[in-house]
């Protein structure tokens, strides 16, 4: 390959990686847009919005998360990756404009549905679009890059947003979210790239070197992958994980409700405070992967359920506040600091082990396993989302949500170190 040819390559790759990281962000940017808007829209009497009804609309969100997560893969394979990007974020923002319409109930939960419907899509596609254009020993290194973009998307969205709530009224939140994402959306339709085909370069090279092991999957078919993802024990346990560790995510859902009710601040400083969740959680995305690999199989286990072991002391201190509130300055402050820690030491245990196992484990059907992981993930939010709002509505119902994340990060210590100690032993010997 020539030298221009290289340079063609690379910036088209640098391109493709940029159009990715922008619209990813673009689908965060819609989802964060209901969480930063929530407390406004319970507190509005036009509305007639209960938190148990908030709390359904999330569920009905996540309900489209798990349904997508089952269907887009085989979309994204068909129709290829730039199409379904393309349409998903499309389908996304138009969700997000149609929030801003003062509607009922019902219709909250059909857009929220919707819009998750569609965000699910957004993986697959690029998982696509990655096969097309980066090499397998790249693989890697891209995904690392692109799952940044999900925690910064959110910590900058929060933040955006929620100086906007103090100073326009919440339908404004979906107005700027969903014309910033179309604004990124015409880029990518003007840059991004299906293949290298399609920019007139050759596919990519694989890299020379050791040839790749067999995988008992290499030949089976997908009812055979099935039935053999069936039969692990530790697909099982890792998706017992991923419930657990997907519903310690999902607080970011009732994060503003609680900083304004716990603390009594405005709407838009709980908004701007929620922000430091997913500002923990990118802090523990750009070193965790590091740390990940350079730490024994062995090393995992007790690692991944120290950092577990810190979300729940982290829970508790918001219990232990709740019931004894400190003064408003220092709650806000400690609040803070707390919420911090409790993303940087939650997000590995949710990002790194699914990740790396499916595509260790699941071979040329990675893709399937990883939807069905995340799907079991998904359900359980759906789960807690339901019930959440219900719970919160009660006499004590902060306190008794928080008892039930505590219970919670326990299990997901408990599954996660077994999944981890599991995993070593399959490896011992390689």
């Amino acid at each position: 390959m020539g030298h221009d040819t290289e340079s063609r390559r690379l910036r088209w790759e640098l391109i493709i990686l940029g159009c990715m990281y922008l619209g990813y962000m673009g689908f965060i940017l819609c989802r964060t847009a209901i969480y930063v808007a929530s407390p406004a829209m319970v507190d509005d009497p036009a509305l007639g919005l209960t938190k148990t009804m908030f709390g359904a609309i999330l569920g009905w969100g996540t309900a489209g998360m798990v349904t997508g997560k089952l269907l887009s893969g085989a979309v994204a394979d068909r129709l290829g990756g730039r199409k379904v990007f393309l349409l998903a974020l499309s389908v996304t923002t138009a969700a997000a404009f149609a929030f801003s319409i003062a509607g009922g109930f019902a219709f909250y939960c059909f857009l929220n549905f919707t819009m998750l419907l569609a965000a699910a899509a957004g993986w697959p596609a690029m998982s696509k679009l990655i096969a097309a254009w980066y090499e397998p020993d790249r693989y890697g290194k891209v995904w690392g890059v692109i799952s940044t973009s999900s925690r910064l998307s959110s910590v900058l969205s929060t933040l955006l947003l929620g100086a906007l709530l103090a100073r326009a009224p919440w339908p404004a939140v979906f107005l700027a979210a969903g014309t910033m994402t179309v604004a990124v959306g015409a880029i990518i339709f003007a840059f991004l790239k299906g293949g290298p085909a399609d920019a007139g370069l050759p596919p990519p090279e694989a890299a020379p070197g050791v040839p790749a092991q067999a995988h008992p999957l290499d030949a089976a078919g997908l009812g055979a992958a099935l039935l053999y993802f069936a039969r692990s024990g530790r697909v099982w346990l890792m998706c017992v994980s991923i419930m657990c560790t997907t519903v310690l995510m999902e607080v970011i859902g009732f994060l503003p409700l609680y900083l304004k009710e716990t603390l009594a601040i405005s709407p838009a400083q709980a908004a701007t405070a929620s922000s430091v969740f997913p500002a923990g959680c990118l802090a523990a995305l750009l070193a965790g992967g590091w740390l990940y690999d350079r730490v024994s199989r062995k090393g995992r286990a007790p690692l991944l359920g120290g950092m577990l072991a810190v979300s729940a002391l982290c829970l508790a201190a918001l219990f232990a506040m709740g019931r004894v509130p400190p003064a408003p300055a220092a709650a806000f402050m400690a609040t803070v600091v707390v919420l911090f820690v409790y993303g940087l030491t939650v997000a590995p245990s949710y990002y790194l082990p699914m990740s790396v196992f499916s595509i260790e484990h699941g071979g040329r059907h990675c893709g399937v396993l990883i939807g069905l992981i995340d799907a079991a993930g998904y359900a359980a939010a759906m789960l807690y989302q339901f019930a959440g709002g219900a719970i919160i509505d009660r006499p004590g119902g902060w306190q008794n949500m928080l008892i039930l994340l505590m219970a919670t990060a326990v299990a997901a210590a408990a599954s996660t170190v077994w999944f981890a100690r599991e995993d070593a032993a399959s490896h011992a010997g390689y």
